[in-house]
This record gives structure tokens, sequence and C-alpha cells, in this order.
């Protein structure tokens, strides 16, 4: 009988527990013998859906290019709309909008350098003009010969080759295959069957059409090496208005209409049904390949997305979930620490009430501990559970009476230090008990920074932009200042980046905000909730990865006011307005975890 060490070369390895996982393209297949369990197991990789952050703007009949971690999407309606987003693996950010809005169309390429062409820009009547997309705008370049929406590209091409197959305009189903060259469209070898609505992958020398409207949903596949098209095996489900990604080794399909669940992967031969998606979903667009793609938006229209993984890991999605409640409830409280070592203090107990009292968390439940010796609201805080410092705000309820006292934590009292050279509330600050840093604020609007070495305030550079209702991120020599107001009409979505000496601006925040919550690092940031002016308070999560903001997931009801604290990974908001509450909420990014296998010989 042939051994394991005669195939592969190595033993079973007798282990008393399964392996950390490390990679899954290193891992998977990995074999062991668990002598804790008495069983053989493997890491085998599986296909799961996983829900994602919502589009910006719900949308059907859009189209999409890239890889699943750094995807694009554009076009799109009800109404039609040029507006373009591109994704980072987690989260979307809005970009520049395509020259002509349109829905249907059809595109590919990569979230730097895409290309859309096709669709229709009002009614049923098909375009045929062509958009090249550089990673921030659009420019138009040749039109195709032959106008039509609801075609199909094969996706994994380029600006500069790629194929525009198939499609309609009016009642009239097209075989039309045409390739760009950069600059202009050939015509070149027609499909074998002409069709709508379906899926193409591939590149403009080998590329794969699947399924779509021929007047009725047809399972029809074809394959092109680069002259001809060759009718290949079909799906195993006939459908149409399905979205697809891939090349044509690799491909995945899945969604139609009517709201179909259904998902097939393509091998190169033939098409194998696997998991479905969570909701069934038609017009969507898809960007990515095997083994991971990300199919979104769809009919009605949605702003949901899906991600197909073919992996030895099981994701979870990130999200927001309700953590144990303070024992005061409160709003302008200030907070430091990590979500499982949480420090908060101060703040307003009613509209005119200020408080004093301070709490622990330890990840469940919230602990009062002694109070500060100066109670106050708005005030600026940093460090950790057990070596917090505060600093700043309003002794007063309005009118406000401005502090510049310092007070440090040492996990059961308060003792006051030096104060700060401006004295002021509503500022910003970040870092740590002996390397602190405080920014902007009121008294009036400001753009003072000052830095603490554990036992004074020394003046630093200022920030470019005076604001206040502040928030940082970071540590003395690296940190952000995200958002607040201007004055009290515009309510900023400006983030600069301070290095130790001085502050420099960087990508805004999607939505400007004040009152909000932040968490996090320079290179790995959260900010969250906020008020915005009239409509009020809101729910809008936003993330940064070093160079642009994302969406993330909305909190759970809307709100400012709040303590924040924590990383980008692992937030904590506690407290805020409105109403005046003693909830707290926490976030948790996306994770991920190997499940292993028992190998059965049954």
């Amino acid at each position: 009988m042939t051994t394991y060490r005669e195939i592969k070369g190595l033993k079973v390895p007798y282990l008393d527990a399964d392996p950390p996982s490390a990679s899954a393209s290193t891992q998977e297949a990995q074999v062991w013998y668990n002598s804790s369990t008495g069983k053989l197991r493997a890491f085998v990789a599986a296909d799961t859906w996983a829900t994602g952050n919502d589009l910006i703007t719900g949308r059907s009949e859009l189209a999409g290019a890239g890889t699943a971690t750094a995807g694009l999407v554009f076009g799109g309606e009800p109404p039609i709309t040029g507006k373009t987003e591109e994704y980072n693996g987690s989260g979307w950010a809005e970009s520049g909008d395509m020259n002509t809005g349109r829905y249907a169309p059809a595109g590919g390429g990569s979230q730097t350098a895409a290309i859309g062409f096709g669709g229709a820009a009002s009614g049923a009547t098909a375009d045929d003009k062509t958009e090249t997309y550089n990673g921030s705008t659009w420019t138009e370049t040749g039109d195709m010969n032959t106008a039509r929406l609801r075609g199909m590209a094969s996706n994994a091409g380029t600006t500069t080759a790629i194929l525009s197959i198939g499609g309609k305009s009016g009642t009239t189903y097209y075989a039309v295959n045409e390739e760009f060259d950069g600059s202009s469209w050939t015509e070149v070898g027609d499909l074998n069957t002409a069709r709508e609505f379906a899926s193409g992958m591939g590149t403009s020398a080998a590329s794969l059409v699947a399924g779509g409207n021929t007047g009725s949903a047809t399972a029809n596949s074809e394959t092109w090496n680069g002259s001809a098209w060759t009718e290949g095996n079909n799906l195993n489900e006939a459908k149409k208005e399905l979205a697809g990604a891939g090349t044509t080794s690799a491909s995945v399909v899945c969604g139609g209409e009517p709201n179909i669940v259904n998902t097939e992967i393509y091998d190169g031969t033939s098409w194998t049904e696997t998991t479905n998606m969570s909701g069934g979903q038609d017009e969507l667009g898809a960007f990515g390949s095997l083994p991971q793609m990300v199919a979104c938006g769809g009919n009605n229209p949605t702003t949901s997305v899906e991600e197909f993984n073919h992996s030895i890991l099981t994701f979870t999605p990130a999200a927001w979930a309700t953590g144990g409640n303070l024992g005061t409830a409160r709003y302008t409280l200030e907070g430091a620490g990590t979500q499982t070592a949480s420090l908060v203090w101060a703040g307003f107990t009613n509209s005119t009430t200020i408080t004093a009292d301070t709490e622990e968390y330890n990840g469940s439940a919230w602990a009062e501990q002694n109070n500060l010796n100066t109670a106050r609201s708005y005030s600026t805080g940093c460090g950790t559970q057990t070596a917090g410092l505060a600093t700043g705000g309003s002794s007063t309820a309005p009118p406000a009476t401005v502090t510049g006292n310092t007070e440090e934590y040492d996990g059961t009292n308060w003792t006051e230090s030096g104060d700060l050279n401006t004295a002021r509330f509503m500022s910003g600050g970040l870092g740590t008990q002996t390397a602190g840093l405080v920014f902007g604020g009121n008294n009036p609007l400001i753009a003072i920074t000052e830095e603490y070495n554990g036992s004074s305030w020394t003046e630093s550079g200022d920030l470019n932009t005076a604001r206040g209702m502040t928030r940082g991120a970071g540590t003395q020599t690296a940190g952000l200042g995200v958002a607040g107001y201007q004055d009290p009409e515009t309510f900023g979505a400006l983030v600069e980046s301070y290095d130790g000496s001085s502050w420099t601006e960087i990508a805004d925040l999607s939505v400007g905000r004040q009152n909000h919550g932040a968490a996090g690092t320079t290179t790995a940031t959260l900010a969250f909730g906020g008020y915005v002016g009239p409509p009020g308070y809101i729910t809008t999560t936003e993330q940064f990865d070093g160079s642009a903001w994302a969406t993330a997931p909305a909190m759970p009801a809307a709100r400012g006011h709040l303590a924040s604290l924590g990383t980008k990974a692992l937030a904590l908001g506690a407290g805020g307005t409105p109403p005046i509450t003693n909830a707290t909420i926490e976030f948790t990014g996306e994770t991920s975890a190997a499940e292993a296998s028992d190998i059965s010989f049954d």
C-alpha cells in the first residue's frame, strides 16, 4: 500500500493540538495526527460567503473591476448614475464620477486603471461611449462601433486590451465582439449565441461568457482563444442577470433573475455548484476572481455586499455589539484605555449638572472608582486604565468656565499635575500619560497644540486649521487630528497628521462631523458617530488605512458626545446623546480563523 510519506516525501506529524493557522496558501491540505483527540486532521479549503460593508450608493446594473481587496464599481440605476466607489477589502470610498452617467455598462481592469463602456444614459437607448479611469478621474476615449447595453467584458482585461461582448439595443440581441487597443475598437469574432445579461470573464486573449438572456435564460457557455469562440460545458442552471469574475481557468458566477442564490465555479473545463449566496440577487456587479470575489448591489436597488472566499479560513465580518452599561448615564465624557480595560470620567448627567464620576470597564461591566478632583465636561484625555490623563474642559454648566487643569490617574486616585498653557475645552487628545498631546479646542476656537512630558505642557506646532470638538488617534510623535467644527456652521471633514513637531493635512473623511468618536493609530483609525448639523446625529463609521478613508459598519444607534478609545480593530464608545445614555458599544474588525477537519476513512 502506498504511504503518505511515499506520496508527500514526509511523515504525518504527531501533534498534541491542532497547529495555529499561518497562511491559507501554505497550509491548505496540511495533514497531522492530533494525539489528544486520536484523529487524523487537515486544513481543507471551503467555499463561503460573508456579508461585507454596504455600498455608499445603492444601485443595480452596475459594473465592476479590480480585485477583492482593491475593487471598483461604477454606473448603475435608479436613478441613472456615474457614481464610482473604490473598495479596499473592507470598506468603500467615493471617487470621481463618470463623465456620462449610465446603467448596465460593462467594464474591467484594475482599481487604478479601469475601463467602462456601453450601457444606457437614458431610457433604453444603448450608448457607445467608452471611458478610462486612472484611479481618480474618468476620461472619454474612442467609442464602440456598435452601441449596446447589458453586454459583457473580459473583465480581467486592461485599459489597452479588453473585449466588449454581446449585449442588446432595442429588441436586438447582439453576438458582436469588439476588442479595444487603448484608443479604438475593432470588431473581431462574434459569439456563437447572441445574448445580453450574461457574465464575462478573462482577458482579450482568453475569455469566457456564461449564461445570459437570449429571449429566455440560458446555461450556454463559450470560450474565446483570441480569434474564435468555442462552445464549452454549460452552467448547471440556466440564468440571466447574473454576475461573475475571474479568468478562463478560475471563475465564479452567482445570482441571477429572479433572486437566485446559486453559485458556480469554473476550473477551465466545467462548472461546479458550490455554496449559495446568503441572499438571492440579480442585476448585481462583481469583481475579483478565485479564490476571492465580491458581489454587490442589485435589483430594488440595494447597497448589499457579499464576499466569496475559497479558503481554509472562516471570515467573521466587522460589526458593532452592545457592551455593559455605564453606572452613570452621561455625555461630553472622556475616556482612555482599551476595549477590555477602559477608563471614563466626567461629563454632563443632564443639561446643567457636571459630574466628576470615574468608572473602569473590564470588557463586560463597569465599576465606579474614585472621582476626579475637578468635575468637568468636554475634557480631553489619553493614556490607559491605570495611567490616565485628563486635562482641560469646562468646570461649570453654560456659560462655560474653561480650565487648563490637568489630573493623572494611577488606577486608584486622581492627582493634580501641571496645567495647560492655554485653557480650553472641546479639544482633541492622544498619546500616553507621560507623552500626551492636546490640540485645537474652544476658548475661542484655536489651533494651538501642546505636548505633555509627564509633569508639564509645552507648546508645539499649531494645527493648520483651528477647530473644536475634534478627536485624536495615535501617539505624540505620530498622531491624527480627525474632523471637528471650524466655525458654528462648518462641520469639517479635515484630517491632519502630526509628526512630533508639525501638522500636515491628509485625506479627508467622507462625512464631516463633530462630537464624534475616534480610535486607533495613524495607519489604522476608526471614526464613528457625531453631529453633522440638521438632521442631527449619525451612525456613520469610517476606517482609515494610512492613505484613504472607507466605510465600515454603522453604529447601532446615532449618537455623539461619547467617550471613545481602543484600536481600529477593537474600539469602544461609551455614553453620549441623544438621548443621554449609559450604553456601551464595542467594535470588532474583521477576523479570520482556520477550520481544521477530521479525515474520515468511512
